[in-house]
């Protein structure tokens, strides 16, 4: 117990060199309880086997050994992620495993091959090291800790899950970013519940986040302070039908987005950040990759661009199908803004709510003042399974497959009448996007309203014979490829083949709706969909429990071992390596946001 408990004090220093410590006295405290929670966790992590060991007589003789090679093992993960989060602020996770099985990450490191035979020599005298802190130990037998006492690490660890909820459910910005610092640390929270019990602010009433600096030591968002100086305030509305295939687009199954097509801006070749709501429209809002999602939570610190909306005086319309909580995007994306987000009636039958926020949203626009700018955003949820097709609607594709169908899918079920339901979901969808396009054109406001309709995934019918339905569950066309279609006053309707993201949305209204001369790179990684485009161009997508890299038609996967290569059909491509443009995007991607990051002399230009 001793000896872990020395090697965990000596493990904190590469760890408190990345802290950012608040100025609280009792932020401080709280951090420093999380970081003595999270070594005592992993004291037990490597000291709990070996305690089992040396109980059973036939592996006692491996115990010492077993102490010993562990011990190394979390000497080694604490300064190679302590050198990581200096970096780039991530902890060693499945893409930086990945990345340093490329090579790519071990050069931005600083690991060269001339590096390694000191690394090795620095790993031998670690070795040396602790073996004779351990003969030290054995000889002063009686001496310092018992084991018994590893049971404190359990109300330590109670103590900052605690403190995490409270501080969380505060808006204490100060004492949660601070824990970024500490490598694989989960948080609990429990702010819904302790706002019903009145313990904690509504996060859609905390205006006072919107005061805070733009950026801060922890977290360099924007990068730049943004220019922006708007000749004329156009408003925006955003229409997401939540899980729109790319496909879906067409006069039969689409009519009135098909008509409004013929006078938008049409990117055919369309991505999103996500295989998921949260993570697509994390990347519509902020221009930044999904995996970016648990830094802004944990800053709650909403988009720049809301930012910059809210700085002009431009009237919020939130609304959504479904709860945009239940999508956490009260957390992040609508985190900083103090208007309401609305959702249907609790007496309003699932398969109506669609309609019900729709009559909400087009009530208020009608009576929004003239002369005040808008924002509104609304996300569909009909075409969500279980896809909502109510009894008296159309059903113009049948055969259509009972409520529930999607629960009992498997490899040999017929995709077709389950297909079809959502297909007949999705013409309801259209029918309430043409009521939102017709309130514009009923109140005068068409002329003056940029319009972005769009998805924030895909969803599969095991299109590619993998037992894949739904979504969140691969990275292929049919989940991340989706419609995108911008209507802006005055500019000509185009369709753009090249490769485009949901990363570009931000950048494109900061440049044209708020005249804002940074470039993109400043706060985005997106860029302006109306300039010049990349010929090739690696996206990072997101799921909840993975990630991938888009690039032409191959999808390249992060696993622990590496990239795992796949084709247009999904398929794997034997022997077969990642492009080290997609591993020095994805390392350029990854320093975005740190203020200490050194900047890739590999990342390749995202606009060549």
């Amino acid at each position: 117990m001793s000896y872990l408990l020395i090697n965990a004090v000596l493990l904190a220093i590469p760890l408190l060199i990345n802290v950012e410590w608040p100025d609280a006295s009792d932020a401080r405290f709280f951090l420093g309880a999380a970081l003595a929670a999270q070594l005592g966790t992993m004291m037990l992590v490597v000291g709990l086997p070996v305690w089992l060991m040396d109980r059973v007589p036939l592996l006692r003789p491996l115990a010492l050994p077993s102490l010993l090679a562990l011990t190394l093992l979390w000497w080694v993960l604490i300064v190679v992620d302590a050198r990581v989060f200096n970096q780039f602020g991530f902890h060693i996770n499945g893409l930086v495993i990945a990345l340093m099985f490329d090579g790519g990450l071990l050069g931005q490191l600083g690991l060269s091959s001339g590096t390694w035979l000191l690394a090795a020599l620095a790993v031998g005298v670690v070795a040396a090291c602790q073996y004779l802190l351990v003969r030290i130990l054995r000889a002063r037998r009686h001496a310092g800790v018992r084991w018994r006492w590893m049971a404190l690490v359990v109300p330590m660890v109670a103590l900052s899950q605690g403190l995490g909820i409270w501080y969380d459910a505060q808006g204490r910005t100060d004492a949660m970013a601070g824990l970024r610092a500490i490598p694989w640390l989960q948080t609990t929270t429990a702010r819904r519940q302790l706002a019903r019990l009145g313990w904690a602010a509504d996060d859609r009433s905390q205006v006072r986040l919107a005061a805070q600096p733009a950026a801060n030591a922890a977290l360099s968002y924007p990068r730049a302070a943004l220019q922006c100086q708007p000749q004329r305030l156009s408003n925006v509305l955003v229409i997401v039908v939540d899980s729109l295939r790319h496909d879906m687009l067409s006069p039969e199954q689409m009519p009135n987005t098909a008509r409004f097509a013929a006078d938008a801006w049409q990117g055919d070749q369309h991505y999103s950040t996500g295989n998921n709501t949260m993570h697509g429209v994390f990347g519509l809002f902020y221009g930044l990759p999904a995996l970016y999602t648990q830094t802004m939570i944990h800053h709650r610190r909403g988009p720049e661009l809301l930012r910059q909306l809210q700085r002009y005086n431009y009237a919020f319309h939130l609304y959504g199908g479904a709860s945009l909580a239940g999508a956490r995007l009260d957390r992040a994306v609508f985190v900083e803004t103090d208007a309401p987000l609305h959702t249907a009636s609790p007496q309003v039958a699932p398969d109506e709510r669609d309609r019900d926020v729709v009559r909400q949203m087009t009530a208020a626009l009608r009576g929004q003042p003239a002369d005040q700018p808008f924002f509104g955003f609304i996300l569909l949820d009909s075409a969500h399974a279980p896809y909502a097709v109510p009894a008296e609607a159309e059903q113009r594709f049948l055969p259509q497959a009972s409520a529930g169908a999607h629960l009992k899918t498997g490899r040999s079920t017929n995709p077709k009448p389950l297909f079809n339901r959502y297909r007949n979901a999705v013409l309801g969808a259209d029918a309430r996007i043409g009521e939102l396009l017709q309130a514009l054109d009923d109140t005068g406001r068409s002329d003056d309203t940029v319009v972005i309709i769009t998805s924030d995934h895909g969803e599969s019918f095991n299109d590619l014979g993998q037992n894949d339905w739904g979504h969140n569950s691969n990275f292929s066309d049919v989940q991340t490829r989706v419609p995108m279609l911008v209507r802006w006053p005055g500019r000509a309707p185009a369709q753009e083949p090249a490769v485009t993201s949901h990363m570009d949305v931000a950048p494109t209204l900061m440049r044209h709706l708020l005249s804002c001369t940074n470039p993109p790179a400043d706060f985005a990684a997106g860029v302006d969909l109306f300039g010049p485009l990349p010929a090739q161009r690696p996206l990072l997508v997101e799921s909840w429990t993975s990630r991938a890299v888009r690039l032409g038609e191959e999808t390249l996967l992060v696993r622990p071992y590496g990239m795992e290569v796949r084709d247009k059909d999904y398929q794997p491509i034997k022997d077969s390596r990642a492009p080290a443009i997609a591993t020095a995007v994805i390392l350029q991607q990854m320093q975005l946001l740190n203020p200490g990051a050194l900047h890739s002399p590999t990342a390749a230009d995202p606009t060549g």
